[in-house]
């Protein structure tokens, strides 16, 4: 008869869970890097944005955790509307936070399929949500800028330098 406890060395020690424990979520100071994600990070221009392939060619797009720290505390966000066609760069939206009004470009180039009217009411949610809080979804066949594209262990380290080097705490507070 096989024991709880030989059952339970086996599912820990088995490839299952190596696999779950390698998607898990990488925290840095409170700053989350989901692994299901792609991301552009350009730490001269500040941005940090996630890319999620939703199938079929559309992919959401939205805030990395420390950048809604940045942004906080976030006033308002003015997205581009259904159809407007974008290049890699371009300006995907307007975002007007603390003191100051930034843009925020697109990490690929597409058309707009649908954009997360809420948040133009009530943006909170990329601060206190980010991973939930997609900002608009675009349908693309870029290939250029989606190659451009890093996964969350490309990208651990440049994160985890600037949260150290700006002194960053993501929000919400744990």
């Amino acid at each position: 008869m096989i024991s709880r406890r030989d059952i339970l060395k086996f599912f820990l020690s088995s490839s299952l869970f190596s696999w779950a424990k390698k998607m898990e979520d990488i925290v840095i100071k409170g700053c989350v890097i989901k692994r299901d994600r792609l991301y552009r990070v350009n730490q001269d221009r500040m941005i940090f944005q996630w890319v999620k392939d939703e199938g079929k060619g559309i992919y959401s797009v939205g805030f990395m955790s420390i950048l809604a720290s940045l942004a906080y505390p976030l006033y308002s966000i003015k997205i581009k509307p259904v159809g407007t066609e974008l290049e890699y760069d371009d300006n995907l939206a307007v975002i007007e936070a603390g003191k100051r009004v930034s843009t925020f470009p697109t990490p690929i180039g597409g058309k707009v399929v649908e954009i997360n009217a809420s948040l133009e009411k009530d943006p909170s949610p990329i601060v206190s949500n980010p991973y939930d809080a997609w900002i608009v979804k675009i349908a693309s066949s870029d290939e250029e800028s989606l190659r451009r594209l890093k996964r969350a262990d490309q990208i651990v380290e440049v994160v985890k330098s600037i949260i150290i080097r700006e002194g960053i705490e993501c929000l919400p507070k744990r």
